[in-house]
């Protein structure tokens, strides 16, 4: 379980720190750090459970959340408007 721990934690650090680099380059895959972030989210999330960090869990649900917000506005319902068949 240790290794579980320590995958999950040092793969939401680098998603993290990836998709935080991603938004600050303010450039056209800007909203795909999203993703990013929450991948990072889940798996922080993960280590925060199986470590009983009941505050850390609660944190990273709450950023699990306004993950998905972001990526609906940021690249799923953007994308929809472009792609909607004219009527």
């Amino acid at each position: 379980m240790t290794d579980l721990v320590q995958i999950l934690e040092w793969t939401g650090t680098v998603a993290g720190v990836f998709g935080a680099a991603l938004v600050a380059s303010n450039t056209k895959y800007s909203a795909f750090g999203w993703i990013s972030f929450l991948i990072s989210s889940t798996c922080i999330a993960g280590y925060a459970f199986l470590s009983q960090a009941h505050g850390l869990l609660v944190l990273e649900c709450t950023f699990i959340l306004t993950n998905l917000l972001g990526l609906w506005r940021w690249l799923l319902s953007p994308y929809i408007v472009r792609n909607r068949s004219p009527k």
